[in-house]
């Protein structure tokens, strides 16, 4: 009898297949431009089903949708606005290099980790 079970491990991918991949925004993801270097993203959160139910059953929750609201800065709406569901991960980020004069690779580093948190919020998909 095993007390402590193997955590399973997470598929690995190289650098050079996640930055081929393409970001795709999420359908249920409302956009208000607050101006032309600023937007503010407004996305449906998950509910775990067991909290659901018990803010339900202490009529905290009415069951509607809840939402949270993050509003984009210069480089966060730069990298929004270039996510199309066409240019890859590897072209945002190179487009993001010759904007503001950076490095390749910084730019690749800070797109990358962009990218993965908004793809950890619902806010985006890979394909």
């Amino acid at each position: 009898m095993r007390l402590f079970k193997k955590k399973p491990t997470e598929p690995v991918i190289s650098r050079t297949e996640a930055l081929s991949m393409v970001p795709v925004k999420n359908y249920a993801v409302e956009e208000v431009e607050l101006s032309s270097e600023m937007v503010q993203l407004a996305y449906p959160l998950a509910i775990k089903p067991w909290f659901g139910r018990l803010a339900e059953k202490v009529g905290m929750w009415d069951k509607k949708p809840m939402t949270k609201q993050v509003e984009l800065d210069e480089l966060g709406t730069f990298v929004w606005q270039r996510i199309d569901g066409v240019r890859s991960v590897q072209r945002i980020a190179a487009e993001l290099a010759a904007e503001y004069e950076v490095q390749p690779r910084e730019a690749e580093l800070s797109v990358t980790a962009y990218i993965k948190t908004l793809g950890q919020r619902g806010i985006i998909g890979l394909k």
